[in-house]
């Protein structure tokens, strides 16, 4: 704490903020005890990276403030996956459309052996929502056919995949700021699946204006 040090921690990745001379000590100490792989340090100066790494996200240090964005490979991995590559495929413009009764009344199991690369699919969709908040919603609606998938499911993978045509990428812009304050908005969408009738809930937290 008197050295100005954040530090987090995902299994044996560090990730670690602060002055320039508690990062050497902290960088230092370190290595003194572990064999280490020093990724890129961020920061204003001339000789500071202005790009790098982190789990795979991509964070970007700029004049106005710091770029966050998901991992590019994942959203490319997806749609070669959903043979979704090359032109001529269609994009749309929104990550998914909601079934209505009749659609969801002639719905159809998919094949046993198709099981598994539809779970790997939507696993890959959710991993991606973590860093794009404008599929979460999709991506979890597919995720809840995880045990029995259909080919409403797929039907509704490929959507997303087409809406990642359209907007294969997402940066979060979060500007320099000084915040004191946090404001939170929630809601739910009450008995929302026309399948289970379970709720989704949702929330946001901002400091400032991140």
């Amino acid at each position: 704490k008197p050295r100005g040090i954040m530090v987090s921690v995902h299994g044996d990745d560090f990730t670690t903020a602060g002055p320039k001379d508690s990062l050497d000590w902290f960088e230092a100490q370190m290595k003194n005890k572990y064999e280490l792989t020093v990724g890129g340090r961020l920061g204003p100066g001339a000789r500071d990276d202005k790009e790098a790494t982190v789990l795979n996200r991509v964070i970007r240090w700029t004049s106005q403030g710091l770029e966050h964005e998901a991992d590019p490979r994942q959203a490319e991995r997806l749609l070669e996956e959903l043979d979704l590559e090359g032109d001529g495929v269609k994009s749309v413009v929104t990550p998914g459309v909601k079934a209505n009764a009749q659609q969801i009344s002639e719905e159809i199991e998919l094949l046993e052996r198709e099981h598994t690369r539809f779970r790997g699919l939507a696993a890959r969709a959710n991993y991606l929502a973590a860093d794009r908040p404008d599929i979460i919603f999709a991506a979890k609606e597919i995720c809840r056919l995880m045990a029995k998938p259909t080919d409403l499911g797929m039907a509704a993978l490929k959507r997303l995949g087409r809406y990642l045509r359209y907007r294969p990428r997402l940066v979060f812009q979060m500007p320099f700021q000084s915040a004191s304050t946090w404001h939170v908005y929630t809601d739910t969408d009450w008995a929302g699946c026309a399948r289970t009738r379970k709720s989704t809930s949702g929330g946001c937290l901002m400091p400032g204006q991140h």
